[in-house]
């Protein structure tokens, strides 16, 4: 104890003449390096045979995955990046987590799974439910986005329009007249 209170008298030292935005800066490149940095934890007392019964554990939600923590040292006991997830939510009144399990080398289409139950106040399951969910579509939408704006798909959508544009330069217009089926708009 001694020895980390020397330490942090050393670096608090070192602060000395610095602004406090600089000081912010600092300890805010310091804390991102944290793999946990940003998480929203979640109590939780898993009841799933995977994880010892009548243990409490923090679920760890971030913007990579779920993680699940001891409770009392934050070890990581297991790690859940999105892309495994299956699915979510709530399962009664507990929180569900289906992961895909294994390296993900099989040779059958489906791959093996592992279900986690959690128990939680039920407030928490649907906020649980609703981050995983948040950062899930979040990732999709950044792939999709930069799926769009790839080189081949900007050359398909440029023919597109083009091919648009003689069909609809060509054939007389259309008339307007309502329709009974259901519409989009």
């Amino acid at each position: 104890m001694g020895q980390l209170l020397q330490r942090l008298s050393t670096r608090w030292a070192s602060l000395r003449g610095r602004t406090s935005s600089e000081c912010i800066r600092i300890y805010m490149t310091v804390a991102r390096k944290w793999t946990l940095f940003g998480a929203k934890l979640f109590e939780a007392e898993p009841l799933s045979p995977s994880l010892q019964n009548n243990m409490r554990v923090w679920l760890a939600v971030h913007e990579n995955g779920v993680i699940v923590l001891e409770f009392n040292s934050i070890k990581v006991l297991e790690s859940h990046p999105h892309k495994n997830i299956v699915t979510f939510g709530a399962s009664g009144q507990d929180f569900m987590l289906v992961v895909a399990s294994g390296s993900g080398i099989s040779t059958s289409k489906e791959k093996p799974t592992e279900k986690h139950l959690f128990a939680m106040a039920s407030s928490k399951v649907r906020d649980v439910t609703l981050l995983v969910a948040s950062y899930i579509n979040s990732a999709q939408q950044q792939k999709s986005a930069a799926h769009h704006l790839s080189a081949p798909a900007l050359m398909l959508a440029q023919s597109g329009e083009l091919k648009s544009k003689e069909s609809r330069s060509k054939s007389p217009p259309a008339t307007c007249r309502p329709s009974k089926a259901p519409t989009l708009l």
